[in-house]
């Protein structure tokens, strides 16, 4: 069973501080452990904060890897494209980061391409943020024609291609 904690803060800015705060311990403790650690996060308006302060901090930044926990199919230029947010805020300090979109139309090759991309890191992350959107997708997990083919794949996968409706 998943235990669940509510956290409330007095303003945005208490909780950038926390969660950054959270974050770093993870960090510090996977690569005190194994030497590297690996985290999924989330694109959106709310980690922003989280991540600009998380950025600032003296964290062995060449020994982690950061990517998306899930990307949207659009342009690559597109300020929507999550591992593009990442990269800005997380490369400068000297995280490594790995994308899992492409410029592929199809979005089960998309799906294929990220997971391959993903197989080649040591798993399982220290950290998955999965955001949620105001709509109440998380993960980009929309409803949609393949959703139960998404849900269902084989535990092998890391990421799958899904066409919201």
């Amino acid at each position: 069973m998943i235990e669940a904690e509510w956290w409330e803060y007095d303003s945005p800015e208490e909780m950038a501080e926390a969660v950054a705060g959270d974050i770093g311990f993870i960090v510090e403790s996977a690569v005190d452990a194994r030497g590297e650690a690996l985290l999924a996060l989330p694109g959106g308006s709310t980690p922003r904060p989280i991540y600009a302060r998380l950025a600032q901090a003296s964290l062995p930044w060449k020994r982690v890897t950061i990517t998306p926990g899930d990307a949207r199919l659009v342009p690559m230029p597109a300020v929507r494209r999550n591992g593009g947010m990442l990269a800005e805020a997380f490369l400068r300090p000297g995280a490594r980061g790995v994308p899992v979109t492409a410029d592929i139309a199809d979005y089960r090759l998309a799906g294929n391409s990220a997971d391959a991309r993903l197989q080649d890191l040591k798993w399982p992350p220290d950290l998955v943020w999965l955001g949620m959107g105001a709509d109440g997708h998380t993960a980009s997990i929309f409803p949609g024609p393949d959703l139960d083919d998404a849900l269902n794949a084989p535990k092998t996968r890391r990421m799958v291609g899904v066409m919201p409706e």
